[in-house]
Order: C-alpha cells, then sequence, then structure tokens
C-alpha cells in the first residue's frame, strides 16, 4: 500500500537504526525506498528485512526536494509517505494510516501532529495542524503551515505526480511551498488524523541547508511572487515571513529572533510577539525552552 520515501546524505550511521524502526511497525504492507543524495561513503544494507529496500543513488548531489522526487518516481505503491533519517515513525502508524484510508477510499491526502523533540535541550512538544480539513485554504496556510512538512504527511502517488511533486528550484521552505501548490489543486481531498503519528527531532546550532537564510530569503521571494495575490494574503505572508526567519535565528541560539518578533508586534499590533521578542534578547535557550508551554 505505502512506498516510505528516505533521502539521505553522509548519514549512513542512521539508515541500520532507521531500519529497525520500521521492523516494529505493526502492519508491514510497505517498501522502504533510500535515496542516498550522492554521500560520501554509498549507503549499503546488510541485513533482511520484512519488507523490501530499495537504495537508489544519486549521481550528483540533488537535495532534497529532488531526492524526494526520485524516489516517488521509482515507487511502486499507491501512497507515498516520507521519512527523513533522523527521524522516526510510531510502531502503529501505517496501520493507523491503512484503516483511514480503508474507511475513506475517496480521499488523497491524510496529515497528522507530530512530536517534535529538540535533542539538545531534551524536551519535545506536539505540532497543531488545522483540525478542520476546510480550515486549509490559501489565506490562513500563508499565515502558517497548519498542516506540517513531509514526515506528517501521507499522499496518492497519482496526485503527487499531478502537482508535479517538490519543487527543485528551491533549498528552503520546499515542504512548506509544496502544500501550497497542493491545497489550489482541484482534486484535493484531505483528512485529518489526530494521533501524532511521527517523532521529528530537531538539534540547535546544527549547520543545514534548512537553516541558511539566504536559501531561506530565496524561497521566500519564490512563495511570495507565485502565491500572494491579495492584500489578506500579502498580510499574513509578511506575518509568517518573520516567524520563518525568526526560527532560523532561534534554532542558531541567536537573539536576532528577537528582531523579527518585533516586527511581528509591528505588523498585528499585539502583545505577546512583544514579549517573545524580550525573552529572547535576555536569552534565547530560554525562550527555545518556553516552546513546550506554548
Amino acid at each position: 500500500m505505502f512506498s516510505i520515501i528516505i533521502p539521505s546524505f553522509n548519514r549512513e550511521v542512521e539508515i541500520a537504526s532507521l531500519l529497525d524502526s520500521l521492523s516494529e511497525q505493526t502492519v508491514c504492507n510497505f517498501e522502504v525506498i533510500i535515496v542516498d543524495d550522492c554521500s560520501f561513503n554509498p549507503i549499503c544494507i546488510n541485513k533482511n528485512y520484512s519488507f523490501p529496500v530499495r537504495i537508489i543513488r544519486n549521481l550528483q548531489n540533488k537535495g532534497v526536494a529532488e531526492s524526494r522526487n526520485i524516489g516517488a518516481k521509482n515507487a511502486k505503491n499507491e501512497w507515498l509517505i516520507f521519512l527523513d533519517d533522523d527521524d522516526r515513525f510510531l510502531p502503529e502508524k501505517c496501520e493507523v494510516l491503512t484503516r483511514c484510508i480503508t474507511n475513506n477510499m475517496d480521499i488523497n491526502f491524510i496529515y497528522h501532529p507530530a512530536e517534535c523533540i529538540m535533542v539538545n535541550e531534551g524536551f519535545s512538544y506536539f505540532t497543531q495542524p488545522y483540525k478542520d480539513v476546510n480550515d486549509l485554504t490559501l489565506d490562513k496556510l500563508l499565515l502558517a503551515n497548519k498542516i506540517g512538512g513531509m514526515p506528517m504527511i501521507a499522499i496518492k502517488k497519482i496526485l503527487f505526480e499531478e502537482i508535479g511533486g517538490l519543487s527543485n528550484k528551491l533549498l528552503a521552505l520546499e515542504d512548506y511551498e509544496f502544500i501550497l501548490k497542493l491545497i489550489l489543486n482541484k482534486d484535493f481531498n484531505p483528512i485529518y488524523i489526530s494521533h501524532p503519528l511521527t517523532k521529528c527531532s530537531f538539534y540547535t546550532k546544527r549547520s543545514s541547508v534548512s537553516t541558511n537564510i539566504d536559501n531561506t530569503k530565496n524561497a521566500i521571494e519564490f512563495i511570495r511572487k507565485n502565491y500572494v495575490n491579495t492584500s489578506i494574503q500579502k498580510h499574513n505572508f509578511e506575518i509568517n515571513t518573520q516567524y520563518i526567519l525568526a526560527y532560523i535565528a532561534m534554532m542558531n541560539l541567536s537573539r536576532k529572533a528577537a528582531k523579527y518578533y518585533f516586527n511581528i508586534f509591528k505588523i498585528n499590533k499585539k502583545i505577546k510577539p512583544i514579549i517573545i521578542a524580550l525573552i529572547f534578547l535576555i536569552s534565547p535557550k530560554l525562550a527555545i525552552n518556553l516552546k513546550r508551554f506554548m
């Protein structure tokens, strides 16, 4: 039923434990496709599993978006689900998704919350997607991505292909842009599952394209050009832009996050961003730790 797409670059040590974790799924109605994005040491699998595992190696580094597209193109099953090499599915994920699909045969998209683990800080919090699928409008999602990233969704392969997959023009926010493109598709028929089925790990001070501010600014301009049309959309996306930039600063434990929260205050005139800005000026670590209560 499912093809699990896993892009990976220079994290071969993660792959063995990831595959072991997938062995704990209560149903194994899936294949695994690992897209090795031209790692320095090619990924090798030296163990047999109760599910098929394929490795596709890119001959040159193509980035996470195109690696996911390559995995999807080679998928044999009807539904695609996505996993990053440092994240994990709950053991019941495939079983819960299967039951949902069986009971709702007309759907082509599933989304659910995730547990976000702040590894260095030693705590976790849960995402809060829109529970009502009628809230999945462009206006609202330009204010915040209230669906989530790729490890928090399942999508029919035919719909993934219909919208052209993930944009390989972006080196950041490619999953957010994918969601915006998806909800505008006339065939989009989603359902929400309230159970958090994925654990996502986040590391402060980790160097990656996701914390590269130039890549993020380029992606912001791409989204603004292609999706922002009305005054409401402009207002909402300007607020979200500040949140996106504040997140990068936060993950780098930088007090620059305070500037972006102050900008949010100037836009929406609400007191909460000012309070958060002051906390970031005092201590970025303290501000991050407050996420467990928010």
